[in-house]
């Protein structure tokens, strides 16, 4: 078992967990985790966000049943398996620009911290309809320039690198066809070892898996329309998951309330 440390609360649908990891302080830039809370959980895909001795940080979305159950319910982890996938290729680029939406934020975060290090120039481009974005503070002191837009746009760089949406690494690659462009791709993931194949990716016209050859690969060379038209294939599962986890929830605070009582 591996202990909780602390969970903060950024908004209702972001929190940092903190955990207890002895093995992923050797995790590189890029890297990332399998988390299951009990036995009974789904398997959870995070990147990693920050590694401090032995404490391990992530940067969670609630997006479905097993998220929402690690922020309402996770005083210890189960099983932690990484760090898993192959580093982000770091050296020194010249100007970076980073373009994230979601969760993307926290591998992007992740990285920026290694090419800072290597001397780059940083940008970020943090995509948001409400203009919220996570970790404000730490990205305005290790970024030159931080903005929030509602769109992605073309810009002058010497390196473009997104994470967090399919959809956001294709139209990025459109509007800057001419960048160089390392993505961090976004697929159902089963065991991250290879065995499961849900996580392939077609880069170059070959069958690649996210989870070891990735989850980086060159933008250019990625069918992203495959990728896109499989994102929604368990959604009916997830929203039925989702629904009845909430009713787990509600009966569980009624019978809290009835006690207190």
């Amino acid at each position: 078992m591996y202990p909780v440390l602390k969970k903060e609360h950024l908004s209702e649908d972001y929190f940092i967990l903190s955990v207890r990891a002895e093995h992923l302080q050797r995790a590189q830039a890029g890297q990332f985790a399998l988390l299951q809370h009990t036995e009974l959980s789904e398997l959870i895909p995070l990147s990693i966000l920050e590694v401090d001795g032995d404490e391990v940080s992530f940067l969670v979305k609630v997006v479905g049943r097993s998220t929402l159950e690690l922020k309402e319910e996770a005083q210890q982890i189960s099983y932690i398996a990484g760090p898993l996938g192959r580093p982000f290729p770091v050296k020194n680029y010249g100007k970076v620009a980073c373009f994230g939406v979601g969760w993307g934020i926290a591998p992007l975060y992740n990285v920026a911290k290694f090419l800072k290090a290597e001397g780059n120039s940083l940008e970020l481009y943090f995509l948001s309809e409400d203009g919220f974005l996570p970790l404000r503070e730490r990205l305005d002191t290790l970024f030159d320039r931080v903005e929030v837009l509602k769109e992605p746009k073309r810009v002058d760089a010497d390196l473009i690198i997104s994470a967090g949406g399919n959809r956001l690494s294709r139209d990025v690659l459109k509007l800057n066809p001419e960048t160089p462009h390392v993505a961090m791709v976004n697929t159902h993931m089963l065991d991250a070892v290879g065995l499961c194949l849900v996580c392939r990716v077609l880069v170059d016209g070959s069958v690649k898996l996210a989870c070891s050859d990735g989850p980086w690969f060159d933008a250019h060379k990625i069918d992203w329309e495959s990728l896109i038209s499989r994102e929604d294939l368990f959604a009916e599962q997830e929203r039925l998951a989702l629904e009845e986890y909430k009713k787990l929830l509600r009966r569980k605070n009624l019978r809290k309330t009835s006690l207190e009582v």
